[in-house]
This record gives structure tokens, C-alpha cells and sequence, in this order.
């Protein structure tokens, strides 16, 4: 069904820019699929597929939708998430991560395009691990995970300490990590 409708937002529009991280050029395309996600999120209600009565609820499957249609089926941030509900990032964090974890089986394929990206970018720091960009925690969270139930004896994905969003992998991880997520490893230095 194809819709459209005029909506003025002249009074709005240096928040909105802000708030969903665009640029003036990108601005309709954003409140677009955005517009997508909230009607999805209507319709369901009315047809009694998803009729809340908390909160928490409504949030969590907002961000789901949104996931799936305004944000290209990435993991966003917890900024960007503070950023249009207007929580903290302790708030938006666990958003993330309890949307993960209820829609799990509908969200898979973006944690699994996710990790397989962070894995593919890594950057080797010697041979015993590598770093690796990761920007939502309940990313680090879905790897652990993995690792867990791959070979409990692996060591962790762990933070560097002192350096935001970055972690550490240890070699015998990554090539778990690696095979578990059908990503393409990143060749190690040689010593």
C-alpha cells in the first residue's frame, strides 16, 4: 500500500536534525522510514498483535521496528537511542539490550550482521589479540555469549580499559568468533 501525506515540521526542524543524526539533505528520507516503523507499530496494535500495557513494552518493540525499518536493520547506539527517547545512555543500554533479548529470533540476522562486521575490522595488536570497534555493548554481550557456548575455556571479549568502545579479543577467541559468524578473518601481523 503506497502512502503519503504532508507533515509541516519547520517549528521542529533543528531537533529533529539532531535528534536523528542526518543532514538537512537526508532529513525526508529519515522521518520516511520512521513514519514506516510507527505505522507498523499502529497497525499491529489494531489487528491485536501487539496491544501493551507497559511501558517498557511499547519502548522495546518501538526499537525493534525502528531497527527494521528506519535504521537499515543496524544496532544503533546508545546515544542515538538517548537521543530519540530521550533517556540516559544507562536507560538506552538496557533498551538495547532487552529489545535483543525479546526479539531475539527477529533481530538475529542484525546481531549476526553486526558481529560479523566487527570481526571483519578488527585491528591486530601483536599477535596474542586484536581490538575491535564496537560501539553497543550488548554487541560485546551476544559475542561473550557465542564464545560461551562454543568453548567455555576461550577467553572473553573484554573492554580496554580507559578507551571507549573498544575491546579486546584474544587470538584463539577471534578465530572462534570468526568461524561462528562466518566472517572473514583479518589477516595477523607477522612477527
Amino acid at each position: 500500500m503506497q502512502i503519503t501525506f504532508e507533515i509541516d515540521i519547520d517549528d521542529d526542524r533543528n531537533g529533529l536534525l539532531a535528534a536523528m543524526e542526518c543532514s538537512e539533505a537526508d532529513l525526508e528520507a529519515m522521518i520516511t522510514k520512521h513514519a514506516k516503523a510507527a505505522i507498523h507499530e499502529y497497525l499491529e496494535c489494531y489487528v491485536g498483535r501487539r496491544a501493551f500495557s507497559r511501558g517498557n513494552d511499547i519502548l522495546e518493540h518501538r526499537l525493534a521496528l525502528l531497527i527494521e525499518h528506519a535504521f537499515d536493520r543496524t544496532i544503533p547506539t546508545a546515544a542515538r537511542v538517548s537521543n530519540l527517547f530521550q533517556t540516559t545512555l544507562s536507560t538506552s543500554r538496557s533498551l538495547i539490550r532487552n529489545t535483543f533479548s525479546k526479539y531475539r529470533f527477529q533481530l538475529v540476522a542484525v546481531e549476526e550482521k553486526a558481529a560479523k562486521s566487527a570481526l571483519e575490522n578488527v585491528n591486530w595488536n601483536g599477535t596474542e589479540s586484536c581490538f575491535a570497534e564496537i560501539t553497543t555493548p550488548n554487541l560485546v554481550e551476544v559475542l561473550n555469549r557465542r564464545l560461551l557456548a562454543s568453548d567455555p575455556s576461550l577467553k572473553e571479549v573484554a573492554r580496554v580499559p580507559g578507551v571507549v568502545g573498544t575491546y579486546s579479543i584474544g587470538q584463539d577467541s577471534y578465530a572462534a568468533l570468526c568461524a561462528i559468524f562466518a566472517a572473514q578473518p583479518k589477516e595477523q601481523p607477522q612477527p
